[in-house]
């Protein structure tokens, strides 16, 4: 049975990430187990620091983006505080050139194409074995030799990502021609009909995969009741306290609901604002896998 994680991000340290990009990201890792071999998801809280700089480039996967402080540079219009960006695979954007510091949440997970996401460990052992192979890693690009022997140069997560897999990275066609960029201001708080004193601000549903972001507004003295989860939600409270489970947590706690879990009840007596991403792809993985099916572009088999 999958189970709730709840956990206060302003106790956890720092790591720093290297992988050759100029200066050096440091994040704080949020666990997020998808429960399913073959399906990887990495969640972090990041601090993108001042010069920190990578071309143009692009992913086979898709990631979502919030900015909790600062401004976060994307190269394809900058994401100011409680500003949120899906970059979707496929799409170009940068180059990315930070001016000051800025600490956001980022999601990387599989797209709808199903091509497979590198874990962290994959990413780090890989890295460090095209070090010790005589490789460089310089401003976001990898100077090495390609699969055919020849010098090459790529972009780093692409050259990490051959490496490991041992093959060329061919990237999905996009879905969306650019990133889209969610200017959260300018959109309202919607009433929840099915549960009383609560606020919903929906930012956009995507893919086939139906990846949603949105915030949650619980009103002062009401509760979101306990029940079993449909599909899985990842919950980072940015305003507000509440409690959950006999005890009371604050901004910067993070939730990993992850679908048929027992949900216990969040009551706030002051009110609490959360960012929420909606993952029903993850349900339809499972269900898939269960009746022994894997259609075509839901997910690649582990």
């Amino acid at each position: 049975m999958a189970e709730v994680t709840i956990m206060d991000t302003t106790k956890m340290p720092f790591e720093e990430v290297r992988r050759g990009r100029v200066h050096m990201i440091r994040r704080k890792r949020l666990p997020l187990d998808t429960g399913m071999s073959g399906v990887t998801m990495e969640y972090s809280l990041s601090v993108v620091p001042s010069g920190y700089f990578t071309p143009r480039h692009k992913h086979n996967f898709d990631q979502i983006r919030y900015t909790l402080s600062g401004i976060q540079s994307t190269g394809f219009g900058d994401l100011a505080a409680g500003e949120c960006g899906y970059f979707p695979e496929g799409s170009y954007y940068g180059p990315q050139q930070q001016e000051g510091d800025c600490e956001c949440l980022v999601l990387q997970f599989q797209g709808a194409s199903g091509e497979r996401l590198l874990s962290n460990e994959e990413m780090n052992a890989t890295y460090d074995k095209l070090i010790k192979s005589g490789g460089k890693f310089e401003n976001g690009v990898y100077k090495g030799t390609g699969l055919d022997g020849k010098p090459k140069n790529k972009d780093s997560y692409e050259a990490i990502w051959e490496a490991h897999e041992g093959r060329e990275l061919e990237f999905p066609a996009p879905r969306y021609r650019d990133p889209v960029m969610m200017l959260a201001k300018n959109s309202r708080f919607w009433p929840d009909r099915k549960r009383p004193g609560v606020e919903l601000k929906h930012l956009g549903t995507f893919s086939e995969g139906r990846t949603g972001m949105s915030f949650l507004r619980v009103a002062p003295g009401a509760d979101i009741k306990a029940g079993t989860q449909e599909d899985t939600e990842l919950r980072f409270c940015i305003d507000g306290s509440f409690s959950y489970d006999g005890q009371s947590w604050g901004a910067g706690t993070y939730l990993h609901l992850p679908f048929g879990a027992d949900v216990k009840a969040l009551a706030s007596d002051s009110g609490a604002t959360f960012f929420v991403i909606a993952l029903p792809m993850l349900a339809d993985i499972a269900a898939a896998r269960s009746a022994g099916a894997h259609p075509s572009g839901l997910v690649h088999a582990a």
